[in-house]
């Protein structure tokens, strides 16, 4: 049932059952296959999207159809405010990385909720505060950071989203290609691919079973074999 479902949502769990029962009765739900784009940059659209279940990316994409990953969304995430808010085209295209459900609101079901509750606008700037902070460490990171610790730093995020830990100090980041890896660290699959041989050589990441594994301190590491 929607209504449970959004309870545990933060720009949602603050209000009555009642509330909630609306915006389920006001929703619709859509459904896209792992590969489907729900849509495109610049498209003309300005619905907010919650996930219910699966995961989506947001991506740029050159004329060469090379990706660049700005953000992922999994369940209880919601993606879409720009366009709800300023009326524009979308600023990124959204892709559904497996199969996935959502549930979809209007901009005049979102901003007739908004009205009535303000404070869903503290829960939702609070949010874009979030996702705004995150631009600038990605931003930062392509100015003054080399692929080898750009690399290392998405495998660690990776790791502390997917698992807690395994033995031996290594953490898993499960199982990314190099294409994806590239793509989220806006660098090229081959230059990835040397990197990751490199820290291999170090001891930085290991692979298990088609997993990869990094170490819990692999900045360190690689900071001090940039030393030697």
């Amino acid at each position: 049932m929607l209504t449970q479902y959004l309870k545990k949502i933060p720009l949602f769990n603050h209000l009555k059952d009642s509330q909630l029962q609306e915006i389920e009765t006001r929703c619709k739900t859509a459904k896209y296959k792992k590969g489907d784009v729900v849509f495109y940059k610049t498209d003309l659209s300005t619905d907010l999207y919650i996930v219910n279940s699966g995961r989506l990316k947001a991506v740029l994409i050159d004329e060469e159809g090379d990706e660049i990953v700005l953000a992922q969304f999994e369940k209880g995430a919601f993606f879409g405010e720009l366009s709800l808010l300023d009326g524009k085209g979308r600023s990124a295209t959204i892709i559904a990385e497996m199969d996935v459900e959502l549930s979809v609101l209007q901009k005049e079901t979102f901003f007739d909720l908004l009205y009535k509750n303000p404070r869903i606008s503290v829960e939702l700037m609070a949010t874009l505060v979030g996702r705004l902070r995150k631009a600038d460490e990605m931003i930062e990171s392509l100015a003054f950071l080399e692929v080898g610790e750009r690399l290392t730093k998405a495998l660690l995020d990776q790791a502390m989203a997917e698992d807690p830990g395994t033995a031996a100090g290594y953490l898993r980041a499960g199982k990314i290609t190099h294409k994806e890896l590239a793509a989220r660290i806006g660098s090229s699959r081959e230059a990835v691919s040397k990197c990751l041989k490199v820290l291999a050589a170090k001891a930085i990441v290991r692979d298990s079973d088609g997993n990869i594994l990094i170490a819990r301190n692999a900045l360190e590491r690689l900071k001090n074999a940039k030393r030697m």
